[in-house]
């Protein structure tokens, strides 16, 4: 099950980096919270996240995995900047667990990955965690950031990025996109 989760992740930071379509989707839903295991239980694909005015995202299923893509207008696309969100199983794990296990895998597994920082992040109805990374992507070097959302056993994974050097002009954003996460 790790291993899947694993691979979901890999195959979401490439479709992530290579993804161009845009589509306006919006969905609402309750809130809730819970760090308990979810046997039985499906994750909530309803969750509403909120991006800048000009942004877009776009719901697509790709080898029976579920994506939310975060894109930026067309005038940012010196940048690139986008995100993307995927949901896993914390399979028990508490979120410094799930943080660690994931910036361990991303650095074992994808060549040329640099974990910089990490820290917390919370909202009216979570306490999640967030790490910056580099990584080299089709020859270009990309400035990320995932902030790992929990949520009634699951990992709502919201990673964003833009070209290198540029992530401090959108880190606010992106900070704002995270914390406007509802499940």
């Amino acid at each position: 099950m790790t291993g899947r989760l694993f691979s979901i992740l890999i195959i979401f930071i490439i479709v992530f980096s290579s993804y161009q379509s845009q589509k306006v989707t919006e969905q609402r839903v309750d809130t809730a919270q819970s760090t308990q295991i979810a046997i039985g239980r499906e994750p909530n694909y309803n969750y509403v996240i909120e991006v800048p005015q000009g942004w877009t995202t776009r719901d697509t299923t790709l080898n029976g995995v579920r994506f939310r893509f975060l894109l930026s207008p067309p005038s940012l696309t010196a940048d690139r900047p986008m995100g993307n969100i995927i949901i896993a199983s914390m399979e028990g794990r508490n979120i410094a667990d799930f943080t660690t296990r994931n910036m361990a895998y991303l650095k074992s597994k994808l060549q040329g990955t640099v974990i910089l920082e990490r820290g917390n992040i919370e909202s009216s109805s979570y306490n999640g965690q967030w790490f910056t990374y580099t990584k080299i992507q089709n020859g270009i070097v990309r400035d990320m950031i995932n902030y790992i959302i929990p949520l009634n056993g699951y990992a709502y994974m919201i990673t964003c990025g833009s070209n290198k050097g540029s992530i401090d002009k959108y880190r606010a954003i992106f900070d704002k996109i995270a914390k406007s996460f509802k499940g």
